[in-house]
């Protein structure tokens, strides 16, 4: 006796769901929150001074308190979001040539696009050289301590280096323990993991044996979206704050004194979303004005909370809605781009360890031009989609190639308004991924999308 297939989850009712916030206007409420909080910042930053230091710092951690239980409300779930998307995302694709051709798209395009990041950023640096007129002898931050620095001394060669690492490098892609990995929140561990769970549900024979972890998988992208859309309606709240934190914090006279490093960093990022323009008219066959139109509140959102994690929500969305990419595509693709394409953290990190050597009189040799390209690109791969995050791994690459850390402090000073602007052009970069992944780009046909799970039917049918 047939039964009715009764699917538990639908991308649809995720759809509805956010859709109450974009009528409700929520990039309009994101703008203005942003506003108040660039002027807020402004009255208790260092410019004005209207207050004192440590009085500004205590209102200011208190603005930003709002901001943060934010992201870290939208990290307490983002594993499971992620883990959950990418199971039933490729389970949807139904395995076999179409994910294959998913998974060729996406090492191309990533591979590619970092390589190009890095090259900007190289470029730029090489002739413009924003660390010559500043002088060494700068502080040091804080959390180092002078014995630190002897890392940063010419050691054994950075070729020699990733050649002895790489076989170590591509073992560690495989979690040996998920619970290990779940516990020290390793994105990239997790990635593979659901990668190979939901390659193995498709392959299953006996697919009926797949069904509760199908329900478990379903149940726990049900309670993240829950979670997800309450932390939504905090928004525009969480903006207001977390701008007049880093305002009243750094005050706008930071980044006149370092005009030419962030110059060089918003120039390298504007050309990298030109090249996404391109990239999406010739292979997504989509009118970049429209594209822009498309994603520009998923971008103003992920400029403003510096995490491409915590947007993943609206980026599926905006992906699904305005690019036209299947469900079971965009549940697939948006957790691993999140997590493996950060072209504008590999541009950002290539123009800073320039910086960085200038300052410290050390400017690097043509022949280690190409390992710094080689070495960011590895590095800005996997980078936890998080805000800070790339500040541990500029200064592991530095140390690497010799580079004193001694400008540290300037990087800093600045990396978190910098890191609003390269957080976005990654969460760009991941939209386009989407429609060139989806059927209507690289010269495919257009499928009709179904309306049930990103699962095929087999899998989650349920009989009485």
């Amino acid at each position: 006796m047939a039964h009715e297939k009764k699917p538990r989850f639908t991308y649809n009712r995720l759809n509805h769901r956010l859709d109450v916030l974009v009528k409700g206007r929520l990039w309009l409420q994101v703008i203005l929150a942003m506003m108040f909080g660039v002027g807020v910042g402004l009255l208790l930053g260092p410019d004005l001074a209207l207050v004192t230091r440590e009085k500004a710092d205590l209102i200011g951690g208190w603005l930003g308190l709002p901001g943060n239980l934010f992201l870290a409300l939208i990290r307490m779930v983002i594993i499971p979001l992620a883990a959950s998307s990418i199971i039933l995302g490729i389970a949807g694709t139904g395995g076999g040539d179409a994910l294959r051709a998913i998974g060729r798209k996406l090492i191309v395009y990533v591979l590619l696009t970092t390589v190009a990041a890095t090259m900007i950023g190289v470029t730029l640096s090489r002739f413009i050289r924003p660390g010559r007129s500043l002088e060494e002898g700068l502080p040091l931050p804080p959390s180092l301590k002078p014995d630190d620095l002897q890392l940063a001394v010419p050691a054994p060669s950075p070729l020699e280096g990733i050649t002895r690492e790489l076989p170590d490098m591509i073992t560690s892609l495989i979690p040996q323990n998920i619970t290990a990995s779940l516990m020290e929140q390793d994105m990239l561990a997790i990635v593979v993991f659901s990668l190979f769970v939901g390659i193995a549900m498709v392959s299953a024979d006996k697919k009926e044996l797949t069904r509760p972890l199908v329900a478990l998988t379903e149940a726990m992208l049900e309670v993240s979206m829950t979670v997800i859309r309450t932390a939504m309606r905090f928004a525009p709240l969480a903006v207001f704050g977390l701008m007049a934190e880093t305002i009243s914090a750094n005050g706008i006279g930071t980044l006149v004194d370092l005009a030419t490093y962030c110059g060089i960093v918003l120039t390298g990022l504007a050309c990298l979303l030109v090249m996404y323009l391109v990239i999406v008219t010739i292979f997504g066959r989509m009118n970049p004005v429209a594209f822009v139109r498309a994603v520009a509140p998923v971008q103003l959102l992920a400029f403003s909370t510096s995490s491409s994690a915590a947007v993943m929500p609206l980026t599926m969305k905006t992906a699904i809605d305005k690019l036209k990419t299947p469900a079971s595509l965009a549940g697939a693709v948006v957790p691993l781009a999140s997590t493996v394409n950060m072209a504008g953290t590999a541009l950002y990190q290539s123009v800073a360890i320039m910086f960085l050597a200038d300052i410290a009189g050390t400017p690097l040799a043509a022949g280690d031009l190409a390992l710094v390209m080689v070495t960011l690109t590895g590095a800005s791969i996997g980078a936890p989609a998080a805000p800070g995050a790339s500040i541990a791994i500029l200064a592991a690459t530095a140390a690497s190639f010799g580079v004193p850390l001694v400008g540290l402090p300037l990087v800093m000073g600045v990396d978190r308004i910098l890191d609003m602007a390269r957080t976005m052009v990654n969460v760009t970069g991941d939209l386009v991924l989407c429609r060139i992944v989806s059927p209507k780009g690289v010269g495919g046909q257009e499928k009709p999308e179904p309306e049930n799970d990103p699962v095929p039917a087999e899998v989650v049918s349920v009989e009485a």
